[in-house]
């Protein structure tokens, strides 16, 4: 099923559920929650300070990208022209507009770097000269972190638009592309469960397995090393007051009469 993101959506998808037939009796919660529905949705939201901080630091590093630019610093060049003769040979430095676009966005999305790639998909993408990036999407490659650079690069070169405005336009396809690939996706697996399909642990959720193994084991292995230490410690009380009590004298017992007879001498 779709996941629900929010507690007021339970409610209301149990009833879509109910009435569709794949939630057959009522809950027994269900009357309790219609009757008394949560007030706040618990998700996460984003600040407007944060936002507003993401955009002046995208904001800088553009116009700092511009300034490379137009004063002709994104080309091959010497760091230090006062070099020695023997290291007149050495590689020069190169830069380029690119290179500061993928860690512009990679900053702003380091999620993105944990989506998974091969070396089959790499092959193929190696030549960005062979797909037309007139559109985002392309057929032969993954929509990704360098189809965003690709196409800022494209809208910069052939149209009036600033850089960031085609950095800008180029996000604004990149996000709607993701949003309908998910969309799919989560609907393509939704008609897959409806009609019986069971779907095997990913790699992430067996990681997670395998961990959780090994941390009831280590909580278990704690738990009887700690009642071990215990009982140590308490043989060691016990034994340490017999001790104390066979080596202590016996006190002697006075009477009253004693007593004052000692007070008086």
């Amino acid at each position: 099923m779709n996941s629900i993101k929010a507690a007021n959506q339970v409610l209301q998808r149990t009833s879509e559920y109910m009435g569709a037939g794949l939630v057959r009796s009522q809950p027994a919660w269900y009357k309790a929650v219609a009757y008394n529905p949560p007030k706040y949705a618990f998700d996460k939201k984003v600040r407007a300070e944060v936002l507003e901080k993401i955009k002046q630091e995208e904001i800088s590093t553009i116009n700092t990208m511009n300034e490379k630019l137009h004063n002709g610093l994104y080309v091959t060049r010497i760091k230090n022209r006062n070099i020695k003769a023997k290291k007149l040979l050495t590689a020069q430095t190169l830069t380029f507009i690119e290179d500061d676009l993928r860690l512009l966005f990679y900053k702003q999305h380091p999620w993105e770097l944990a989506d998974p790639k091969n070396l089959i998909e790499n092959e193929n993408t190696l030549g960005n000269e062979n797909f037309d990036w007139s559109h985002l999407r392309q057929w032969g490659k993954k929509l990704d972190g360098e189809s965003v650079v690709q196409r800022t690069m494209y809208l910069l070169n052939n149209t009036d638009k600033s850089l960031l405005e085609c950095y800008e336009q180029a996000k604004f396809e990149y996000y709607r592309l993701k949003i309908e690939d998910e969309t799919e996706m989560n609907i393509a697996r939704e008609e897959s469960e409806m009609l019986g399909a069971v779907y095997p642990m990913t790699a992430i959720e067996k990681g997670f397995e395998k961990e959780q193994e090994v941390l009831s084991k280590w909580k278990k292995d704690a738990l009887e090393q700690t009642k071990i230490m215990d009982a140590k410690f308490s043989n060691k009380d016990s034994s340490a007051i017999t001790s104390a009590d066979t080596a202590a004298p016996a006190e002697e017992i006075l009477t009253e009469e004693q007593i004052l007879d000692k007070l008086k001498l």
